[in-house]
């Protein structure tokens, strides 16, 4: 249906505009973002966006953390220790701060940075680009969401609907009829 059409048109956006600037921008995380955010409604939309905001910032921040940590500790795998440890963290906290809802795009946005850079210093600026495609794909879902409207059906079409479903249940219970009886509405 139309939420169909809305997410396919923010995932689009999204690919073309980081198309448009260049082959060194990936539009992974932003198309991710966007499909995630995309709710069936503005009201959804917006709870849901800015979950997906806070939990964007708030792994995008654990994962500079986690980056930070692992560099610090002298074994070269470290990270395969902080990030189960992270995730377990992100999770508890989510829920101690009353945004399970966050919790998704938290732990995806600490992944990605985690296990997407190499955890050396220069990863810092690589992690905080992440966070920007992240929030880009949020937000052209939340814009989206609030511009394109699902269209109403009129009460004349609603009306009109009803009818022909009357007539078609009337014709199935016709007798010598062989059509089998089944009502509309249900398949719709």
């Amino acid at each position: 249906g139309m939420r169909n059409i809305k997410t396919v048109l923010a995932v689009f956006i999204c690919v073309m505009v980081f198309a448009l600037m260049g082959p060194e921008f990936n539009p992974l995380f932003a198309a991710i973002a966007a499909v995630l955010t995309m709710g069936p409604s503005i009201e959804n939309s917006i709870e849901t966006g800015w979950n997906r905001i806070l939990g964007t910032i708030f792994g995008g921040a654990a994962g500079l953390l986690g980056i930070f940590a692992a560099n610090l500790i002298p074994y070269e795998f470290a990270y395969v220790a902080i990030i189960p440890l992270g995730i377990m963290v992100l999770i508890y906290l989510c829920n101690n701060f009353n945004k399970a809802g966050a919790i998704v795009i938290t732990c995806v946005m600490f992944l990605s940075v985690m296990t997407t850079y190499p955890q050396d210093a220069g990863s810092y600026m690589l992690a905080m680009l992440r966070l920007l495609e992240t929030a880009f794909g949020i937000i052209v879902a939340f814009l989206i969401n609030r511009f394109i409207k699902v269209p109403e059906c009129t009460e004349k079409a609603r009306d009109e609907g009803s009818e022909t479903e009357k007539e078609l249940i009337t014709m199935a219970e016709k007798p010598g009829s062989d059509h089998q009886k089944f009502k509309v509405s249900s398949i719709l």
